[in-house]
């Protein structure tokens, strides 16, 4: 109900701030992960603290939470047909289809796999878990309970953009070689496109949304309790590793980076990390990332773009950009 709210609040500020009459086309969704949901709307956020031994889940982002669901909520977790997360959940409530939003087919592991879900230390039947859609599929189309409640047309196609990340490396279009992203809102986590498996004990690699891509992750632990200045040392290091993985594997490092979420707000601190990196930090065209990346997803879906790569070439545009001091 309250993400529902949110929807017609945000469809009614676009609409008074608009001074065009407007129709909306479609909706695209996503959201942080890995929250699980059930059908009933019971939640386990991505950040609750419930813990599971690794060597139960494997390499699977979902599988901790799952597990935590079924072992914290068994009555909830027999009652419920699906399992999903938290903009598939929102796809669900829009449309009465139930989806697994799988970004590209390499991210089927992070998810879980049959043999994996099916082991003892895991046992939870594969049907729990919706089928898969790829981005840029269309998910469903608007119910008409729901379109009387956000006053829309029925119909309306729905999108998935999926995880949050993955929205906000194609709204910064960080989809091709070398480029790299600094995701800095309540939590943060650097991302580097690359074209080669990095395997490294400091950082995540998980395949792009473009085919022969890889993305490498520097996440930021507990950043939301860090202060700016200690924050901004942890980017700095996070930088250093992953400039340091180039090298190692032969491929040159960008002297920019974008920046997205609420610290590109910040003028004063983009300024000094710039300093502190020596790299052009880039702001675009809309300060969430995330939302350009769900736009990019939505017009591909609806044919305006021969692929989600091309979307956001056109679509995301550079509008600041913060040059490095000298420093003695």
């Amino acid at each position: 109900v309250k993400w529902l709210q949110a929807l017609k609040s945000c469809i009614r500020a676009f609409e008074n701030h608009s001074k065009k009459s407007i129709k909306i086309s479609a909706i695209s969704i996503s959201g942080n992960g890995p929250t699980v949901v059930s059908c009933g709307g019971l939640t386990i956020r991505w950040n609750d603290n419930y813990k599971v031994d690794p060597a139960r889940t494997g390499v699977s982002l979902f599988l901790p939470k799952l597990i935590a669901f079924k072992e914290l909520y068994p009555k909830e977790y027999n009652r419920t047909q699906y399992l999903f997360s938290g903009p598939e959940y929102f796809v669900y409530e829009l449309t009465g289809n139930a989806i697994t939003l799988l970004p590209e087919q390499r991210f089927i592991p992070a998810y879980g796999n049959d043999d994996v879900l099916k082991s003892a230390e895991v046992s939870i039947p594969s049907q729990k878990l919706p089928p898969f859609v790829e981005t840029g599929k269309e998910c469903g189309r608007l119910l008409k309970n729901a379109a009387e409640f956000l006053n829309l047309e029925s119909g309306i196609p729905v999108y998935c953009g999926g995880p949050d990340f993955v929205a906000a490396l194609i709204g910064t279009d960080t989809l091709q070689k070398g480029a790299i992203c600094d995701r800095c809102g309540s939590s943060e986590g650097l991302n580097f496109c690359v074209n080669k498996w990095f395997l490294n004990e400091s950082t995540r690699t998980l395949p792009s949304v473009i085919s022969d891509l890889w993305n490498v992750s520097y996440l930021i632990p507990n950043s939301s309790r860090l202060k700016e200045n200690e924050r901004l040392q942890k980017v700095t290091e996070g930088i250093k590793i992953l400039r340091t993985l180039a090298k190692e594997n032969n491929l040159d490092f960008p002297d920019r980076i974008f920046v997205t979420g609420g610290q590109s707000k910040n003028k004063a601190y983009l300024q000094q990390k710039a300093t502190a990196l020596q790299m052009k930090v880039m702001v675009s065209n809309c300060n969430d990332a995330e939302l350009i990346g769900d736009a990019c997803v939505a017009f591909y879906g609806l044919g305006k773009f021969d692929s989600i790569k091309a979307a956001a070439d056109s679509i995301v545009k550079t509008t600041v950009i913060y040059e490095p001091e000298i420093q003695d």
